[in-house]
Parts: structure tokens; sequence; C-alpha cells
């Protein structure tokens, strides 16, 4: 390279996230790009054949790649000619990565006709000798190691943070803030929360994502990404199209499915291969990091899950209707499993006036199985299920009270130290059933017994031992069910406290109360009701109950 009289400078300045002196507030630029600057401002000052004409600062930047902004303007410049000597604090402020900073500084650079001079390196590519050829790729190398090993530190850092149950995320999701105290905590957003249980009222009601997109836009409400903004929090996405952007049923469903909501936290679902492949990959469900109870649920879990249970199933809305019908997508064939489509027809009574006649038909044909095409009529099936449904409120609620007064009464107590001196007992007999077993085995070691004996007594010693255990086991299961308060073991129940007795099966009741309705072939009606496992369980601890109060 030729030495030329006169140098027009780009002064490069970049300082990454990691490095830990980054732009906070209203501070234009870090302590460490200032003093870079400084510093070769300084050593400009011997250099009177250089100008700098420009300044170009990348502040919060990786080493890692070279897609920064200040530095693809300043290789642009370079291109257009307004630049041809390039300074930096360092090699490693140009960049950490080994193979990329050696093709600039050996291939492009020479054929550019650019200088390039790092000054704490002291390495001028005006003056190169045979030594810094020979030292200059194990700087270069030596940066590549630091910045992987720093990668791997992160990563790691990371990874123990989720593991705790730290929010680890950029930002909280829609309806949750990150804690002023705590970075890693999520607290609810009092306004947004709202709209998100009112987004899953809105679904358990009946309504359709495009038909709560349409209410939330009409009502003024501002979209996540839009409410985000108006917090002053900086973020910016890939799919935006609009100027301003509104509520669509993909941006409902996205919340309407998010477990986050439940006061569960996962986190790990991504990742990229290295700290230099930026490419996002998914991760497998069975690696992701779960923790529960991380934050305060908007949600609560039940009603989380028939939501669920609801955008699996087809509950598509009438054109003339707002909401969908109060049994859509809960009525199936009880013969082939298949779901039961709803039909509608229009006929002339005597009078010559139209009528509307709605029944249910199994399209098992339509879809490959044998089944026939047998029907049953709206009303008929509406009738029945409405009794059905207020029966099962009555006997839910009569299993409440029950519950209540178990947890409410004096022998509650008693039976709870029952069951504990019981506990004892079991103990004291699993201790002294080791010690038998042991002894056995020591009476063997003596040859007071020979091996058939001995097999025998302990095959007999395990069996007790296990006995006891289970015993001991169930005996706790008991009393952590009698201890805890049955409005939290049994929150569904609430549900039907707010029905009360039904004066008309609505879409919310029958959406909360039934996970499927079978219509059989010879016009049977099964209802497979939801919480039908904890019913159960809450009926057996009742019955349990009474029976240890004889005892």
């Amino acid at each position: 390279m030729q030495r030329k009289d006169k140098y027009s400078g780009g002064v490069y300045l970049r300082l990454s996230k990691e490095d830990g002196d980054v732009v906070v507030g209203t501070k234009s630029e870090s302590n460490s790009i200032s003093n870079q600057k400084s510093l070769i401002t300084e050593f400009l000052r011997s250099k009177p054949e250089i100008h700098a004409v420009s300044f170009y600062e990348d502040d919060g930047y990786s080493g890692v790649n070279f897609e920064r902004p200040a530095f693809q303007k300043m290789m642009e410049d370079v291109k257009k000619g307004k630049i041809d000597c390039i300074i930096v604090k360092d090699l490693s402020r140009f960049g950490r990565n080994y193979i990329e900073v050696g093709r600039y500084l050996e291939k492009l650079f020479p054929m550019l006709d650019v200088r390039f001079i790092a000054v704490n390196d002291n390495y001028d590519s005006l003056n190169t000798d045979t030594a810094h050829d020979i030292v200059m790729p194990f700087k270069n190398l030596i940066n590549d190691s630091y910045c992987r090993d720093l990668s791997v530190k992160i990563r790691s850092h990371l990874n123990v943070k989720r593991k705790n149950g730290e929010f680890v995320g950029a930002f909280a999701c829609y309806g949750y803030l990150k804690d002023p105290q705590n970075k890693n905590r999520l607290i609810i957003d009092t306004y947004a929360g709202q709209i998100v249980q009112d987004i899953f009222r809105m679904k358990i009601n009946g309504f359709s994502q495009n038909r709560i997109a349409d209410v939330l836009n009409k009502e003024g409400i501002l979209s996540p990404m839009e409410y985000k903004r108006s917090l002053g929090i900086r973020f910016s996405t890939a799919f935006k199209i609009n100027p301003k952007a509104v509520w669509s049923a993909k941006a409902v469903s996205r919340i309407l499915s998010n477990e986050i909501y439940t006061g569960v936290l996962v986190q790990g679902k991504q990742t990229t291969p290295n700290h230099k492949v930026k490419t996002r990959q998914t991760v497998e469900e069975k690696d992701w990091i779960r923790i529960e109870d991380a934050h305060p649920a908007l949600i609560d879990r039940y009603l989380f899950d028939i939501v669920q249970t609801l955008l699996e199933r087809d509950t598509r809305t009438s054109p003339d209707e707002k909401t969908v019908f109060a049994l859509a997508g809960l009525v199936f064939c009880g013969d082939c499993g298949q779901p039961m489509v709803r039909k509608t027809a229009v006929y002339k009574d005597k009078d010559g006036k139209r009528q509307m006649y709605s029944y249910f038909v199994c399209n098992g044909r339509c879809r490959g199985s044998k089944c026939s095409w047998h029907r049953i009529n709206e009303k008929e099936l509406m009738d029945a299920v409405f009794q059905s449904v207020n029966l099962h409120i009555e006997n839910v609620l009569d299993t409440e009270r029950a519950l209540q007064e178990i947890a409410d009464a004096p022998s509650s107590q008693l039976l709870i130290r029952k069951l504990r001196d019981r506990i004892i007992k079991k103990k004291e007999e699993l201790a002294r059933t080791e010690r038998l077993k042991i002894g056995a085995y020591e009476d063997f070691k003596d040859e007071l017994l020979d091996r058939q004996e001995y097999i025998k007594l302990k095959q007999e010693f395990d069996h007790r031992l296990a006995e006891a255990r289970s015993t001991i086991e169930e005996l706790n299961r008991q009393i952590a069910e009698l201890e805890q308060d049955s409005s939290d073991c049994f929150k569904w129940m609430e549900y039907y406290k707010s029905f009360g007795k039904l004066e008309e099966l609505t879409r919310f009741a029958a959406a909360i109360a039934i996970n499927r309705i079978l219509i059989y072939e010879d016009r049977r009606i099964k209802i497979i009701f939801n919480f039908e496992d904890s019913f159960r369980q809450a009926k057996e601890m009742i019955e349990s109950t009474r029976q240890q109060e004889v005892i």
C-alpha cells in the first residue's frame, strides 16, 4: 500500500451490551464510547495527514457479526470514496469474529486501498511487517474466543434464571409488566389485564376471534403493539403492515392460547446454534423450561383449559348471528365419535307462514365412517340438555355445601388428629419391620437361616414395608385434603354457584359445564361434564370423611 499525503479518516466506535456500559435513559452515549472517541482524537493529533471526516458509533451491538448500522454506513462511505482510512481503538472494537475480521484486513481493505489503524494494538496497515502478520491473527483469535466464552456464560446464566422461574424476555407479554423492583419478575398490568380477561370471557360466551377483534377495535382498545408504544416501550416487528397496528383474529388467538395467563412461565422455546449464527431454531417441547406459579395468574386454569378445547373444535358463527349457537362444538355422534352438524330447514306451516326447523345430524359418512345418517331435533336436544345441566348444577352445589360443612366442623380437626396418630403407629410398624429384615439378613450371614428361609422372610418383610408405606402415603393425602381450603381445591365449583338455577341454557353455562354431548342412533343422549374427575374426588372425600368419623 502506497503512502498518501492526505487521508480522509472514518473513526469507528463500538460497544456491545455484554460490555456492560451501554446507553441508559436520556444519556446520549455510553462512557466507553466517549473514552474511545477521546483516545482516537488524541492519537490523530500525532497524525496530521489524517483528517477525521466521519464518526461511526454502534452502541449496544455485538462484535460477532457485522450487520451493524453504523458499520454498514461506514462501508458504504468507503465504497463511495468518502473515506480511505479507518481508525478504531483496538481490533476487538472492530469485530470479534476471527474469520470476518481477517477477511476485511487481509482482502477487502487492501483491495479497496483503505488504510486501517488499531490504536491500542499498535497496528497500522501502512507499516505492517512480518511480526505483525504473525501476531494479528492470534489477537483476532483471542477476541473471537472471548466472545465465545462470554456467550457460553450468558447462556448458562439465562438458563439458571429460567429454571428459577425468572422472566428473561425482552418485553413482558400483553397483560403484564416487568416489576420495577425486579425486572425478572412479571406483575399484572391492571388495564391490559382486564382486556385479556374480557377476551377470554367473550370467547366463552361464543364470540369468534374475528368478532372479538372487531369489538376491541370498535371500542378503541389499543392493540398489544400500540399499547407497548403508548407506555414508551421501543417495540418493533417485521410483521407490521398498516401505519397503526390494530387487533386481528391472529392476535386474539395468540392471547387465548398463551399459557402465561395461568401463572405458568414457559421459556426456552427457541435458541440459536451458537454465538455467530443468529437464525432461531425451535426447541423440542420436552426441553422447554416450564415453571408453575411463577407470577400472578390472570385466568384460572379451569377456564383456560375449556377455552383450549373450544379452540380445537369447529365453532363457526352463523352469518346472521354475533355469537355461536349455545351447543356449538359440543355435540358428537355417540356411535362413530364424529362431530354432529347443525342444519336448518325452512318450511311453511298450515297457515302458509315460513318456519325454521333446526336439527343435528351425524356427518360420519362424509368422513369415511359407516355410521348411519341419524339425527335429533334441536329443541328436543336443548330441552334434554337444559334439564340435565340444571340437575348437575344442583348436585355440584350439594357437594360444595357438604365440603364446606366438613371444613367448618370441629370434628374435622379431630379426624386430622386421628389420622396423624395412625401415621405415627404405621411409622413405628415400618421401623420395627425394617429391624426384623436386617436381623433376618444377619441370621442368614451367621448361617442360622438357610437361603430359602431367608428369601421367604425377606419377601414377607418387603410386602409389609410396601403396605405400610402405601398406607402412610394415603393417610397423608387425606390429611392434605382436609387441611386444604375447599374453595381452593375445588375452585371450579364457584362457576356453578354463579349459575344458580338456570332460566335458560346460555353459551357460557354450556361451555363451562359440558365437555361433550353424545347422540346415539337409538336417540339416547349422554352428557359428559367438565370437572368430572374433580367432582368424583370431592364425593369420595366426603364419603371417606364420614366413614372416618364413624371409626
